[in-house]
């Protein structure tokens, strides 16, 4: 089962976001739907993905924390710039892992 972060964000663009879960937990295609995600590289912070790309089997078991989804990329891009904000103001720091881990 992936690892959905409890204050997920969820864009603006997203309906029905409940279902949505649903269909990417079970491994079914999500078209035009993007996953901001924690980063298993250490030299990124955050990764967007398309959810259609979980349909892999190996991309799923590897995913990492998913922390927003969003309608279209760009929508991706947007939250992720606001996770940062947020994570920024709050804390003062870039640490967007500690700070999901401590929220």
């Amino acid at each position: 089962m992936l690892k959905w972060w409890e204050h997920c964000y969820i864009g603006e663009g997203v309906k029905g976001s409940a279902s949505l879960i649903g269909k990417i937990n079970r491994g079914k295609a999500a078209p035009g739907i993007y996953l901001v995600t924690l980063s298993h590289n250490p030299h990124n912070i955050m990764e967007i993905i398309p959810a259609v790309v979980l349909v892999q089997r190996a991309a799923y078991d590897f995913c990492p924390m998913i922390i927003a989804m969003a309608k279209g990329k760009d929508e991706a891009i947007d939250l992720a710039g606001k996770i940062a904000e947020v994570c920024y103001r709050e804390t003062g720091s870039f640490q967007i892992k500690e700070y999901i881990k401590n929220r």
